[in-house]
């Protein structure tokens, strides 16, 4: 199992990374090269060209079953979540498979809107509320998919 965070959504970056050591998981960091990435135990940096969803992409063809992806987007969400990951929002919620195409319905609407001129509400700033039910969903999530079974250790029969 490994965290991927996708650097762009990534509010909640140092307590991610403080929460994965003390579990002894992997952080993948993967930003373009305008970031600055932390170095440290246990964070692994991918750096990608700039340009429009390029590190989407880098995660997308790293990301395996069992994963766990922290992200704002909801297109990657809906690109990685066929693969079985996880996919977690900084706001503190999970994206779910049986809710992704009406997120996705609605982030094309407001795009819509804005192309035609129109003008949309922006998400609400992140409240100390949005971190905590984050922190513990992430307890939860990381909990959870460290007592699955490695595949890749099993024995074959």
């Amino acid at each position: 199992m490994k965290i991927y965070l996708d650097a762009d959504g990534a509010p909640w970056r140092d307590l991610v990374i403080e929460r994965a050591r003390w579990h002894g998981v992997t952080v993948v960091v993967v930003a373009d090269y305008s970031h600055v990435l932390p170095l440290g135990k246990g964070v692994e940096r991918v750096m990608v060209d700039d340009g429009r969803d390029a590190a989407d992409f880098a995660i997308v063809n790293r990301v395996q079953e069992g994963d766990l992806v922290i992200t704002q987007d909801v297109g990657l969400a809906s690109l990685v979540l066929p693969k079985g990951a996880v996919v977690l929002s900084p706001r503190g919620y999970e994206f779910r498979e049986d809710s992704i195409e009406r997120q996705l319905a609605q982030r094309w609407s407001a795009q819509r809107i804005r192309r035609g001129g129109g003008r949309t509400h922006g998400p609400k700033p992140l409240s100390a509320d949005d971190c905590a039910r984050f922190l513990e969903l992430l307890e939860q999530s990381i909990t959870t998919l460290m007592r699955r079974p490695d595949e890749d250790r099993s024995v074959p029969g």
